[in-house]
């Protein structure tokens, strides 16, 4: 049984690496990924499950619950710097990213990665550079209800480090995807598509169709890096 989150003073850690950012604005760009475990969606194709689906994987196993101190001594002595938090959804864990980010240099770049259901504190979205904000789509397999929220959807548009990121199998998608942009009125400057993918194959497979809608609508494609370099292996 997973058990429930602490308030503040312990986070649940999925995995701490080095790699380079794969997807999105800062694709290419050196850093350090801190992993948070749990996740309020269960998307069909997610590409890391371990953080979160603990039917298939064993808890105890996967998720390290340390103090917020001592995830931050793990960091400062990394020495990133450019902060990459992503999960499973961190901002479940809000609290605790909050105290964290207020022991960690101000300097350092901070990026996140979130599925778009929980609008950001007042803390978070003044402390945090840049937000990837990825809302599914009914190919993730979850229930509208469940993926999306209008009132945080629209509290991270107002921000502008924060892109929308929408994930697409391809031409069928877009229908869905107009719908989403138009009820968010999201900057068209500011989103990006990426392909479903969890393999390299995926990504080549359906890379051309995604591209070509980001040219005839003139958005911004994002291709996913560690697919094509490592082929989604864990912890790169």
């Amino acid at each position: 049984m997973q058990p429930e989150l602490d308030d503040g003073t312990q986070l649940k850690v999925s995995e701490i690496f080095e790699s380079l950012q794969g997807e999105g604005p800062h694709a290419g760009s050196a850093c350090v990924f801190l992993r948070l475990a749990v996740c309020n969606l269960r998307c069909t194709w997610c590409d890391t499950k371990y953080s979160w689906d603990f039917k298939q994987y064993r808890y105890e196993d996967e998720v390290k619950e340390q103090t917020v101190a001592k995830v931050a001594k793990v960091l400062a002595d990394l020495a990133p710097r450019h902060l990459v938090i992503t999960g499973g959804e961190p901002l479940l864990q809000m609290a605790g990213l909050e105290e964290l980010l207020g022991l960690l240099d101000p300097a350092l770049l901070v990026e996140v990665e979130t599925n778009g259901t929980l609008a950001p504190s007042a803390f978070l979205a003044k402390r945090v550079q840049h937000w990837n904000v990825s809302p599914k789509l009914a190919n993730s397999g979850e229930s509208a209800a469940k993926r999306l929220r209008s009132d945080a959807l629209t509290a991270f548009s107002g921000l502008q480090g924060a892109w929308l990121k929408l994930v697409l199998l391809g031409e069928t998608d877009w229908e869905e995807a107009t719908a989403l942009l138009a009820s968010t009125a999201w900057p068209k400057e500011r989103t990006l598509v990426m392909p479903v993918a969890t393999t390299r194959a995926e990504l080549s497979e359906r890379a051309p169709a995604v591209a070509a809608l980001a040219v005839r609508h003139q958005l911004r494609f994002s291709s996913r890096l560690q697919l094509l370099l490592w082929d989604g292996a864990r912890g790169t």
